[in-house]
């Protein structure tokens, strides 16, 4: 070897010192000449270096790969310049990719190549993982932005280009903060910068999640968006970019607000739904059950719902339920059932059987019909008793007529006898016109809504006192102070305070009533309305009406009084019963104490500050006989 060789020699051994890549000298025909290394990249080789010497391309390598390097050689002797390639090869610790630069050596008809490799495995790595995330970054179902933290947006996917209704090149363009992007809270105004995602982002380097707001897109349209947004992070905990995710959630509140409508419809038809399960005998009722039947939950079995029921009801509420689930026909019928306030109301009950889930079910609606159920009755009754006393006073007026124009015709005039005929005539028109007017009062007040306003009892009854007291200045009426206060409509109370006490007062069978009108709050959480007086009881014709609640040709009642302070109690909640006491005392017999009992519920605002409680109002008590 000559001085030059050696020469040559040690630059390419020093070389090889300093480099970190293999280097392999081969020939024309792809034998291994030479094999430079050193302690860095000797591992690098997929054989020992020393072996490798003397072997050609084909006995290392598999024919295909061996032909590809083959042909890159040829090449780069041919064109008599540097040629590359990639390629990767399965070592021990994996698989590892090269990046070879092939380089002719020699003089000009030189027959050698140096191919210098480079190993690429990590870099390899990091551009398919990149090219990954910028898959994934392109196919997401979320709309994607990244902002940095001078506010610029850097990227955006194309979902990003589709909620915005931008290209990509405008959002780009802009940064996060910028008024363009028309931020909007629910109600209309514009979310303040402060608020924005990215800036909370950026100021706590905490992600922020589920930030729903709108935006005006560029063609005027509003969008719901959700957004999510996290922090990237550098080396020293920096925010170095802001990752945001966009999620279109126009569809999801637009069914919110058809949730919210569908609740509120239930609450304004006082209607709810319920679904039971034919598997498990499970019932689970909406909002609107627990509302009609004042409860919290409402999921109770089969069985336990139909034992809420009325009795009368029960057997055919089953046998319908039953017909439904075996034969699919639609079911509906009315019942009465009590609710947790333990008040009777009527409900009509709609079902039909469906497949949910590849599951049987039965899945119906309840409304609550009480006010229709009272508003038949009410018209049923006043019909009747109207009917009865307009009967009544006209047959006074046609026959105090016939009597009059029978004595105007007679020999033996009588002026008083005339006069007494057209005295009964006019009372009787009177008193038709009074009982008219009763009835729209009756009619008008129990239209209204009863359970709203707050009522102060001790005024309530001052008036009924004072007006009741002038037109019978012969009773006497006390008024026991009291602070008591409910919830409740004010002319419904009145009116219904009002017949009690005139009832009492206008058929006292002694010549100067007295009447005592109390109001207390027991300690069972109630506040007790008396009225009391020492005159007559309830007839018996009058308790067995209100008893049964029926009015027919056999039984029925004189007046409406008694029938509007049921409807009206019941309005308010609750219930009217008759309570006929005796007692003895000192061996001495007492008279009977009849009491009109009316127990409901109503609100008792104890302060200004509304610190609500709930009470009942019963045991409204009267020794009087009806006469409306």
């Amino acid at each position: 070897m000559s001085k030059e060789s050696l020469h040559n020699r040690d630059v390419l051994n020093g070389l090889c010192e300093i480099i970190s890549d293999p280097a392999i000298v081969l020939d024309a025909d792809g034998v291994f000449v030479d094999v430079i290394h050193n302690a860095h990249n000797g591992a690098l080789f997929f054989r020992q270096p020393e072996t490798l010497l003397g072997s050609d391309l084909w006995d290392v390598f598999s024919t295909v790969q061996a032909d590809q390097f083959y042909t890159v050689i040829e090449d780069a002797l041919q064109a008599g310049e540097q040629q590359h390639i990639e390629y990767h090869l399965s070592l021990d610790d994996g698989d590892r990719y090269f990046e070879a630069r092939v380089t002719p050596v020699g003089s000009d008809d030189t027959e050698h190549v140096l191919w210098l490799a480079e190993d690429i495995t990590q870099r390899k790595r990091r551009e398919e993982k990149q090219a990954l995330i910028e898959r994934v970054f392109e196919i997401s179902p979320v709309g994607l932005v990244v902002v940095e933290p001078s506010g610029k947006i850097l990227f955006a996917n194309d979902r990003a280009e589709d909620l915005l209704g931008l290209e990509r090149g405008t959002i780009t363009g802009r940064r996060y903060d910028q008024p363009e992007w028309n931020i909007f809270y629910e109600d209309g105004t514009p979310v303040p910068e402060a608020e924005y995602p990215v800036t909370r982002v950026l100021e706590s380097g905490e992600p922020v999640f589920g930030f729903e707001h709108w935006i005006e897109l560029a063609d005027g349209t509003e969008r719901w968006l959700s957004s999510n947004a996290a922090p990237i992070l550098g080396d020293d905990g920096t925010v170095e970019r802001v990752v945001v995710g966009l999620d279109d959630a126009t569809r999801l509140k637009q069914r919110e607000e058809h949730l919210e409508w569908l609740i509120g419809t239930e609450m304004l038809a006082d209607v709810g739904g319920w679904e039971l399960d034919l598997e498990t005998g499970l019932i689970e009722g909406t909002a609107g059950m627990k509302r009609l039947y004042g409860l919290p939950e409402y999921n109770p079995t089969l069985e336990e719902a139909l034992e809420q029921y009325h009795p009368n009801d029960r057997a055919a509420l089953r046998d319908a339920i039953e017909t439904c689930c075996e034969t699919g026909e639609p079911m509906e019928l009315e019942a009465r059932r009590k609710t947790a306030e333990e008040t009777e109301r009527w409900f009509r009950l709609r079902a039909e059987k469906t497949v949910r889930g590849g599951e049987p079910k039965l899945r119906g609606i309840v409304r609550d019909i009480t006010q229709d159920k009272e508003r038949e009755q009410r018209l049923m009754v006043m019909s009747r008793i109207l009917r009865h006393n307009i009967r009544n006073k006209l047959t006074v007026i046609r026959g105090n007529s016939r009597l009059l124009k029978e004595e105007l015709g007679s020999s033996e005039f009588s002026v008083d006898a005339a006069s007494g005929h057209i005295d009964r005539i006019e009372n009787a028109s009177k008193e038709l016109d009074s009982l008219a007017e009763r009835a729209r009062t009756f009619d008008r007040v129990i239209e209204r809504d009863l359970r709203s306003g707050t009522v102060h009892l001790r005024q309530v009854l001052t008036d009924v006192r004072d007006d009741l007291g002038e037109q019978h200045p012969e009773a006497a009426i006390e008024v026991t102070p009291t602070d008591a206060e409910v919830a409740g409509d004010r002319m419904a109370i009145d009116l219904m305070l009002e017949i009690l006490v005139e009832n009492a007062l206008e058929y006292s069978d002694l010549p100067s009533p007295r009447v005592k009108l109390t109001a207390e709050e027991t300690l069972s959480g109630q506040v007790t309305v008396s009225v009391d007086t020492d005159g007559s009881g309830i007839p018996d014709m009058e308790q067995k009406v209100l008893a049964s609640e029926t009015e027919g040709p056999v039984v029925h009642s004189r007046g409406l009084g008694l029938w509007a302070v049921t409807w009206l109690v019941r309005r308010l909640g609750g219930s009217v019963t008759i309570d006929e006491d005796a007692a003895d005392g000192g061996g001495i017999a007492l008279p009977s104490c009849d009491q009109v009992c009316i127990d409901f519920q109503w609100l008792l605002y104890r302060n200004p500050g509304f610190d609500i409680a709930t009470y009942g109002l019963s045991r409204g008590h009267r020794r009087s006989r009806a006469k409306r």
